[in-house]
């Protein structure tokens, strides 16, 4: 038996971005809004490089922070063999993840305002793999050890927290902008596929403002899956052998919902429209000789 308790950490600087640098910044857009309709110039004119639509740009300007604690057990002797990982981690960046810094925000070149959990961070996650040789019929002889004996049954588990989203919503002015936080508890005591958390704390951003909704105020579904398998190793003579084996994904067949729709603007604010697989089983043989 082993068990190892580990603290780790990084810091990364300079890392890639690719924001689009052709969008005017939100003063230019308030004041083209403030002006008469007839008078009032289309956003394309007001540009920075005008005649161009996006312009991706890649930087190396983002910085992020991961600190984590790891624990592991693992048991290499014996009939049952497992290893067991639960990390407790927080991932912080100034854009979401390598080669993404919602490239559609208004206000691209302040990276303190995009700070926050990155699209890849999840908060807990539990990963157990094992392998169980069935001690039944293990010890018997011919016939009876060749049918029922020597079966083995491994798996892999997983339950994670969900991603953190940041709402979005915004009129009057084109682009996208974060929402408004009017306040209250964002999470749902009793979360459903129709309405995943608290959709009266937010409203669309006013004219006047950006959106002070928080990055990553949101968490979407968390996962929980088992995947199983059993099988057998049948020897025929020497050299040739039968596997058999059947295999079943997502075995409790739990729910794994998809993130749920963060546009205020949007009918099916707070709503899941889909979700991951259901249980799936599959059965295989294997020949060599």
């Amino acid at each position: 038996m082993l068990l190892e308790t580990t603290y780790a950490g990084n810091v990364g600087h300079h890392l890639i971005r690719e924001p689009n640098i052709n969008q005017p910044t939100f003063a230019q857009l308030q004041a083209n809004q403030a002006l008469p309709s007839a008078q009032r110039p289309a956003t394309n004119s007001i540009l920075p490089y005008k005649g161009f639509t996006g312009i991706s740009y890649y930087m190396s300007d983002s910085n992020s922070n991961y600190n984590a604690l790891q624990v592991r057990a693992s048991r290499r002797r014996g009939n049952a063999l497992f290893t067991i990982n639960y990390t407790w981690s927080h991932a912080l960046a100034d854009s979401p993840g390598n080669f993404n810094s919602q490239n559609d925000a208004i206000e691209w070149a302040d990276r303190h305002f995009n700070y926050g959990p990155t699209n890849y961070d999840r908060r807990h996650l539990f990963v157990v793999t094992y392998t169980y040789r069935l001690p039944f019929m293990a010890k018997a002889k011919g016939l009876m050890h060749g049918a029922f004996g020597g079966w083995e049954l491994s798996g892999v588990g997983r339950i994670q927290t969900g991603q953190y989203l940041t709402p979005v919503g915004s009129n009057y002015i084109p682009g996208t902008r974060r929402a408004e936080y009017i306040g209250g508890v964002v999470a749902s005591d009793s979360p459903m596929v129709n309405k995943w958390f608290n959709t009266k704390a937010f409203a669309n951003a006013p004219a006047a403002a950006l959106g002070n909704a928080g990055v990553g105020i949101i968490e979407g579904p968390g996962w929980q899956n088992w995947d199983i398998s059993l099988r057998k190793v049948f020897t025929i003579r020497e050299g040739w052998a039968l596997r058999i084996q059947a295999d079943t994904f997502n075995l409790a067949n739990h729910p794994n919902f998809n993130n749920p729709d963060v546009n205020t603007v949007n009918s099916t604010f707070g709503a899941i429209s889909g979700s991951q697989p259901a249980r799936n089983i599959q059965f295989g043989a294997r020949f060599t000789f």
